[in-house]
């Protein structure tokens, strides 16, 4: 009976210490080497190519006419020895995406109050605009304005112009913004009436500021 009991114990022992050896060989069986886990290949990432943004001249070249059309008109005042009101209607057309061009009539009231002189001006300008920086433009303008000078006696007067507007955009389809304009005449010395000796400028100052709506 013992010795049944030792033949047991010592099968057992046998396969308990087997158990490890079988299962170190199962870790290198072949078909367990296929089982490796498999190498990632490394995918280069796409590269996303922004679509090239396109001129902006190129863009401006095909909007239609009626939106390169400007509408609108300037005004002045000025009150004191001088009163001068101004109003002028103005058309313009966008040459550039930055220059701009157009004409306007010009209706003036005008008193001199030393020289009882209480009349109306009238005339044109012609005018190009350019944008040196988002809000600053620089103008150049001619005008020629119909004045009335001593005995009544009326007479054309040209009016070169040079000078810059501060702009605010107001994202109008025909105004598209407002300009606060300070110009200098450079033919102001050369305005004066034979007889009288007075300068016929109608805003008494060789500078003009404006209001302009475009």
């Amino acid at each position: 009976m013992k010795s049944k009991i030792l033949l047991s114990c010592i099968f057992l022992l046998t396969i308990l210490a087997s158990l490890p050896l079988l299962a170190q060989d199962d870790y290198y069986r072949p078909d367990s080497i296929g089982k490796e886990k498999p190498v990632e290949k490394e995918v280069p990432p796409v590269e996303y190519k922004k679509p090239e943004a396109q001129k902006s001249d190129v863009d401006f070249s095909q909007r239609p006419f009626k939106e390169r059309i400007r509408l609108g008109g300037s005004f002045g005042l000025s009150f004191g020895t001088v009163t001068n009101i101004n109003l002028s209607p103005m058309a313009g057309y966008e040459l550039t995406e930055k220059l701009v061009a157009g004409v306007g009539p010009t209706l003036m009231y005008f008193r001199y109050k030393y020289y009882d002189i209480n009349t109306a001006y009238y005339g044109g300008r012609a005018f190009m605009m350019y944008q040196i920086f988002p809000v600053v433009n620089v103008i150049a303008e001619f005008e020629s304005m119909n004045v009335e000078g001593s005995y009544q006696k009326r007479q054309w007067l040209g009016s070169p112009l040079v000078g810059a507007s501060y702009s605010t955009p107001i994202g109008g389809k025909f105004i598209k913004a407002v300009h606060f304009t300070a110009l200098y005449n450079l033919n102001y010395n050369n305005q004066i009436d034979k007889y009288s000796g007075q300068n016929l400028s109608p805003y008494g100052s060789p500078f003009v500021f404006r209001v302009t709506f475009l």
